[in-house]
């Protein structure tokens, strides 16, 4: 196992090309999958790969254990919890610039999705007391600057070579430089204590790195034509950044960075590839112009969502929601619950379906199945009609 920092001389070379053939094929095999990705199993894939890229951003930016709660706070059902880490920004800017950057992603299938999610998010935007500085939005343009600089050819050396991935190590060494992304020294505070002076280390907020993931994939794209230029969430680590790490120990952490990373989206596209696949017997009596296969993609690979989210992400109706919704209870591919009195949907795993599939003979609309569906639109209904009268009042 590499550890770097604890010896007084560099890496051995064959430790190198080892950790850089790992990162190159395991890039490979993801780029050529997704060269022929069906388009449906894109869609679910891009919905996976956003989830990953907001959950990544926002713990970077200070707010730990986001599997937990992102699904009620992008709902708007729940409050980013108050433990957290030193935030570098309010929880809701970060996935809005997020969100924002996605939505022009270069890669068709991602930048629509990006935007079908963008218009669902329900999460509550006041928690915004004072600007963050540099706001997020500045660091993305940080990022993209310090991407343009690393073009090819820029900064070439022995240890960056030519491997695939060879913008990784440049754009590393260019933000190991940078004041905007190199980690910040620790800093401390003198307490004068009736025992003696004490010095107590301040927390410092680590390096916006998720701005330099969203660059990633357009930098590695320009040396390799036909990548995908999607975000590597994980690929750029602040360990790989430290000024004290001799050359090839840096290579080596950004080649196991990049191959993580990989690895990730990796899993990602199996599971967008298995999840058609197990959809497609459920769903076969639907009408082949259905748009419930795609809202069942959208809810397993982003996550569970309100009616009112769902009608937003789709552009239809309140009653083409109920009636894509049913189509999904119906076929036993998603269920309903109920969250601070507000219906969620929720797509329902291959593993757990036996133990939700309808029973022969019944007809999964029937009204106590959309009891609390209807409940909740008919409070957003009210809370619309009483909006209006108020208006015309004033």
């Amino acid at each position: 196992m590499f550890h770097p920092l604890q010896s007084d001389e560099d890496a051995s070379h064959d430790e190198l090309m080892a950790a850089r053939a790992r990162a190159a094929l395991a890039w490979g095999a993801l780029q050529g999958r997704l060269a022929h990705l069906p388009s449906d199993v894109a869609h679910h894939y891009c919905c996976a790969h956003i989830r990953l890229t907001l959950l990544d951003g926002l713990g970077q930016a200070g707010y730990p254990g986001a599997e937990t709660w992102f699904s009620s706070w992008f709902s708007g059902l729940a409050a980013v919890p108050d433990v957290r880490a030193h935030a570098a920004a309010p929880a809701s800017l970060i996935a809005e610039t997020l969100l924002g950057e996605l939505s022009l992603s270069p890669w068709g299938p991602l930048a629509e999705v990006a935007t079908q999610i963008r218009s669902a998010a329900r999460f509550d935007r006041g928690d915004r007391r004072d600007m963050p500085s540099p706001t997020p939005a500045h660091m993305v343009e940080e990022a993209a600057r310090l991407a343009e600089s690393t073009e090819s050819g820029a900064g070439r050396d022995h240890i960056a070579g030519d491997w695939p991935l060879a913008a990784l190590d440049r754009l590393h060494r260019a933000a190991a430089a940078s004041p905007h992304f190199a980690p910040a020294e620790s800093e401390h505070r003198l307490l004068d204590l009736p025992s003696g002076p004490v010095a107590l280390e301040q927390v410092v907020a680590a390096p916006p790195l998720w701005a330099l993931d969203l660059t990633t994939g357009a930098v590695i794209a320009r040396d390799n034509r036909g990548s995908r230029p999607l975000p590597l969430p994980g690929a750029v680590r602040a360990e790989a950044l430290k000024a004290q790490l001799w050359p090839r120990e840096r290579a080596i952490l950004v080649a196991d960075a990049a191959f993580a990373a990989a690895q990730k989206l990796t899993t990602l596209l199996d599971a967008a590839h298995r999840t058609v696949t197990d959809m497609q017997q459920a769903i076969a009596r639907l009408r082949s112009t259905s748009r419930a296969p795609g809202l069942y993609r959208l809810l397993s690979g982003f996550g569970p969502l309100r009616p009112i989210q769902i009608e937003r992400a789709m552009t239809i109706s309140k009653n083409g929601v109920r009636d894509l919704v049913a189509a999904l209870v119906k076929a036993g591919l998603a269920e309903m619950s109920a969250v601070q009195h507000q219906a969620v949907v929720c797509a329902i795993p291959p593993e757990h379906r036996s133990a939700h599939a309808p029973a022969v003979g019944v007809d999964a609309s029937a009204d106590d199945q959309f009891a609390e569906f209807d409940a909740a639109m008919a409070d957003i209904d009210r809370l619309l009609s009483r909006s209006n009268r108020s208006g015309k009042n004033e």
